[in-house]
């Protein structure tokens, strides 16, 4: 067997304490990491491994984990299930991820604290099993600053894009009626035109980027 695969046929109501979300392509590539759980100690359960699973067992083995561990590569990003599962263990507070790759996780887990086990980061994970799976304290999610592009939280970023288009849409009618009295000149309107073309163009680039990220994900 190449995983540890606990609570399948024969087990009984045994349940393991890590449960593994990964994409079926990874398999081979995550089992050094399953191989490394086992030799601390832990009991692993790899859902990808477990093809002929049924679903209420995929579901007592997630819900019954002490820790869900996302294993994040190209691959998982583009797996409806792993970010499902993800977003259930983040909700559940027991969610630990790291990435085999250089692809770094999908929105929203991107700005979670990730060890990159491809780049020997095994401490930070190991500590943060311990802590979890051992002591029962659930991880603290701190989040990596924003950068330029960061992503918008999903329930923001809709009101800032209408709060911006209504801005601009105000700013136009207010620089036509303007022109309409004489209070600013043509030359005037055509520059403030193009800084709200300017402003359309973001929001649009953001709407774009938004959707292109969701189509991927549930194409997964």
């Amino acid at each position: 067997m190449p995983l540890a695969l606990f609570g399948g046929a024969g087990e009984g109501t045994r349940v393991a304490d890590i449960f593994i979300a990964c994409s079926r392509l990874d398999l081979d590539r995550v089992k050094p990491v399953t191989d490394r759980l086992n030799s601390l100690g832990y009991s692993v359960w790899c859902d990808s491994a477990a093809a002929l699973a049924h679903p209420d067992e995929v579901d007592r083995e997630l819900e019954a984990a002490k820790a869900i561990l996302a294993v994040w590569s190209v691959n998982a990003a583009n797996t409806v299930s792993v970010i499902a599962q993800a977003s259930d263990a983040l909700d559940a507070g027991k969610l630990l991820q790291v990435r085999i790759d250089a692809s770094p996780p999908p929105q929203p887990f991107h700005t979670i604290a990730t060890a990159d086990v491809s780049g020997g980061e095994w401490g930070v994970l190991e500590d943060a099993l311990k802590r979890l799976v051992r002591n029962g304290e659930a991880p603290s999610h701190e989040t990596r600053a924003p950068g330029l592009l960061a992503h918008t939280p999903a329930a923001g970023a809709p009101l800032l894009l209408t709060i911006a288009l209504v801005a601009v849409l105000a700013a136009f009618s207010g620089a036509v009626t303007a022109t309409f009295n004489d209070v600013m000149s043509v030359a005037q309107l055509q520059i403030a035109l193009i800084g709200m073309l300017g402003v359309a163009g973001a929001c649009a680039a953001l709407v774009v980027h938004r959707y292109t990220t969701l189509t991927r994900a549930e194409g997964g």
